[in-house]
């Protein structure tokens, strides 16, 4: 936000982009959106040049392909379902799923997905674009050789916890830690796409927009 409020200092950050100093996936769609619309036309244009490599070209296929599911009205309890197989081992949703990535049960109450659902589509189908801080995936690596990823859950003086899909932790101790690095992405994979259609996306849409609304836990009337 500091270097968003100077024209040079944003000059700055874009070019630490450019650079691959910093992660593109560190920008939230906000920020996004405050680049692409800067009153500034040479930060507005390297915002977008940017912006534009930082979907990988077999994402911006995929994203296409999926498009038609933004136009289809999907079955919100057909989308439970198409969560449950897919999505709770990582997410939860009410009582459904474990809380190891970030929470989408909030997602039409975020005013950048209500005023663009496409965001929706495009946070499943291509996760890294942008990460919480608190949900990029880190990786410990042993003296012996061990491996061990997660999102960082707990850390203290003399031990590191990660939390994993399924809602599994490992707890390493320091001393036995050889080395901890981000891997600069999302928990959650690409490829998702391989799991369901075109039809069960728009399910699933349905169930993260609706799924309040199942089971008369909320008064449809919204």
């Amino acid at each position: 936000d500091a270097m968003l409020s100077d024209a040079n200092r944003t000059r700055l950050l874009l070019a630490a982009f450019a650079e691959k100093r910093l992660s593109i996936s560190e920008l939230s769609p906000a920020t996004v959106q405050r680049l692409l619309n800067h009153q500034d036309s040479e930060i507005r244009q390297q915002a977008e040049q940017l912006l534009a490599g930082a979907i990988p070209a077999n994402r911006q296929k995929v994203l296409k392909e999926y498009q038609q599911a933004l136009s289809v009205e999907g079955d919100a309890t057909r989308g439970r379902s198409v969560f449950q197989k897919n999505c709770a081992e990582c997410h939860r949703i009410g009582q459904i799923g474990v809380n190891v990535g970030s929470y989408i049960g909030d997602f039409p109450l975020k005013p950048h997905v209500r005023t663009n659902p496409v965001v929706i589509l495009e946070s499943i189908l291509n996760p890294n674009r942008a990460i919480d801080a608190n949900y990029v995936s880190y990786s410990i690596v042993t003296k012996t050789g061990k491996v061990y990823t997660g999102v960082i859950a707990q850390e203290t003086a003399t031990s590191v916890t990660l939390k994993q899909p399924q809602d599994k932790t490992a707890t390493v101790l320091r001393e036995d830690i050889e080395e901890l690095r981000s891997n600069g992405i999302s928990l959650m994979p690409e490829g998702f796409e391989k799991n369901i259609t075109v039809e069960q996306m728009a399910d699933l849409i349905a169930f993260l927009r609706d799924w309040r609304f199942l089971d008369d836990l909320v008064p449809l009337n919204r």
